[in-house]
């Protein structure tokens, strides 16, 4: 109820409590939520690790030629995503094997390699089982 002294008072509380700052970003999933850090880092595992030999099949190679030939020479290394998800699909996930051996066909940095597939989650760096 509002006084002769204060006449604006009680609108003025009933302004200063609708306008509580919300966030300005809404979540893609319910998940929980996943830091960088856990995922950018690597533990050498027995099902994980460089030692593991990893070698595209004579089938995935002839695909591997087609997907290169739609890039020109110079620009072979925009193939990281397809051979990352043609070698998720012959391994069963994206281990450091398949990632070392992306690079090596695409004559980049390892390192390059690794920023995209942790980068995008739809390359999954640990096995289902």
């Amino acid at each position: 109820m509002a006084s002769k002294f204060f006449p604006a008072l009680p609108r003025a509380g009933r302004q200063l409590t609708c306008h509580v700052p919300r966030p300005q970003f809404r979540p893609f999933s319910a998940g929980p939520q996943r830091f960088s850090d856990s995922l950018a880092v690597h533990r050498n595992k027995p099902n994980n690790n460089p030692s593991i030999p990893f070698k595209f099949s004579e089938q995935n190679n002839q695909l591997i030629e087609e997907i290169l030939a739609r890039y020109p020479p110079q620009y072979k290394k925009a193939a990281v995503m397809p051979l990352l998800d043609l070698g998720q699909r012959q391994h069963g996930f994206t281990s450091i094997s398949v990632m070392n051996e992306v690079a090596r066909i695409l004559e980049m940095p390892p390192m390059r390699v690794y920023e995209v597939a942790t980068f995008y989650t739809m390359y999954n760096r640990e096995p289902d089982y």
